[in-house]
């Protein structure tokens, strides 16, 4: 009996550590995703900012969203919250140096990228919300923070 409970005991530990390690496999894979986003993003913002030209920021993104939302500095976890109009997990304090960048499509988040306002500043935006058509900025040549470019193509 001794040895039929070890093996079961053994069984559960090899299951709970291979749940664990897929859980954390799919984290790694979400933070590759953002790397590989955030990379995308700045080298599209210095390419605008170069040729003065406007883009859309789905030029960047290689999965499907509806919606974007733009959270700035000094923004806390419950506006992010409000503002998405579910309890999302992952809504927190925004700093300074940063803004929060939040996929969404059909209501569900699916991506979320703190963003470095020193490679592209999203923070003076007059609007925060943006549909997939909306989603076009412009980045100055000057290092002023993007704009929305309202006018389309």
């Amino acid at each position: 009996m001794r040895g039929h409970r070890n093996w079961a005991g053994t069984s559960v530990i090899a299951v709970t550590l291979w749940l664990a390690c897929g859980v954390a496999m799919s984290g790694c894979g979400r933070g590759k995703e953002r790397a590989a986003l955030a990379t995308k993003l700045e080298q599209r913002i210095r390419s605008a900012a170069k040729t003065g030209e406007a883009f859309h920021l789905s030029e960047v993104t290689d999965f499907d969203w509806d919606t974007l939302h733009v959270f700035t500095p000094y923004v806390v976890a419950e506006e992010v919250r409000q503002s998405l109009g579910n309890d999302w997990s992952g809504a927190r304090d925004i700093y300074e140096s940063e803004c929060l960048l939040v996929f969404v499509k059909e209501g569900r988040v699916v991506m979320d990228l703190e963003y470095p306002r020193m490679k592209g500043d999203f923070s003076a935006m007059k609007k925060y919300r943006f549909s997939r058509d909306e989603a076009r900025f412009a980045a100055p040549k000057d290092g002023r923070p993007l704009t929305h470019a309202v006018d389309s193509p």
